[in-house]
């Protein structure tokens, strides 16, 4: 949902709105980050006004994020300004108002005609921009290209990750729900979103997973976990598991692969052999499982 606050925030510049309003829309993407606990359910219970920054009209689209996927300006905004318009915002020399100009008054709206311009010399034609201006562009969008693009920024999906969380908590089928994955580390980037979760009727829960109104595409569903696809592009994989193994299998998923193999090496000195379900004593062939992951720590030592 910050994620969300700053793309209003940025496309209400490139429309020229009022500082202020911009301005109230990031310092409140700011609060949510740096808040420890989840933002969406507080605004659920009424209560995300008492934080710093964030007012009714900002607490009613946080309501809007977790109920319907989105805020409903953004909605209407993103539907007037071409969604890679924004992205001229992020190079460097090319601020809100430049962006604009290069839009309205080029007619590009693509990051590919933004390339074009820049290399056939369009941008220069526009007062305040030239040579270097060109120059800049171009090199930027060169590494650009390079850098790898299958992980995000904590802050692009955490926010929503945690309002799904709390939706699913929601569910009469729901027991125990959590993050898990590198956002529950804390990573500071992602590639997918994981939740682990028990519940009394597992299908029922996912079937509710895959219905929630922001989900845009089904990648993958059955009897125990599904896999969708948010209208952010954000890729959310839900696990729902027996409560006996929810210990095991959150510890499994949100410790690093480094984490688990020194988890596993130790196991094999006490005579253990440890999986994503449970831990096995060798010798016996016991396979124990646990609800809680301070469980497993404690078994492991």
């Amino acid at each position: 949902m910050a994620g969300q606050l700053e793309l209003l925030a940025d496309l209400l510049e490139l429309e020229g709105a009022a500082s202020f309003r911009v301005v109230a829309y990031r310092r409140a993407a700011t609060r949510i980050r740096e808040t420890a606990g989840s933002v969406a359910e507080l605004a659920l219970a009424g209560r995300a006004k008492e934080l710093n920054g964030i007012g009714k009209t900002i607490e009613e689209k946080i309501v809007q994020v977790v109920e319907d996927g989105e805020m409903h300006a953004l909605t209407k905004r993103k539907n007037i300004v071409p969604p890679e318009v924004v992205l001229f915002m992020r190079l460097p020399g090319l601020g809100p108002k430049t962006a604009a100009r290069i839009w309205h008054e080029l007619g590009v709206t693509t990051i590919d005609e933004l390339k074009r311009a820049a290399e056939t010399e369009q941008l220069r034609t526009l007062t305040g921009l030239g040579v270097k201006t060109e120059e800049r562009v171009l090199k930027a969008l060169a590494e650009k290209k390079q850098e790898p693009s299958d992980r995000r920024l904590l802050g692009d999906g955490l926010g929503a990750l945690l309002a799904v969380v709390s939706v699913l908590r929601d569910h009469p089928a729901a027991v125990e729900v959590s993050e898990a994955g590198s956002a529950r580390r804390r990573k500071e980037t992602f590639r997918d979103l994981d939740i682990i979760a028990t519940a009394t009727d597992a299908e029922a829960l996912i079937e509710y997973f895959t219905k929630l109104p922001w989900v845009i595409e089904v990648v993958a569903k059955g009897p125990s976990k599904a896999t969708v696809l948010s209208n952010e592009g954000l890729r959310f994989d839900l696990r729902v598991v027996p409560p006996e193994s929810y210990g095991n299998l959150l510890q499994h998923f949100t410790g690093s692969k480094d984490h688990n193999v020194a988890l596993r090496e130790r196991a094999v000195k006490d005579g253990l052999s440890v999986s994503e379900y449970s831990i096995t004593v060798v010798e016996s062939g016991d396979e124990l499982r646990y609800g809680s992951e301070a469980e497993v720590y404690e078994r492991l030592g």
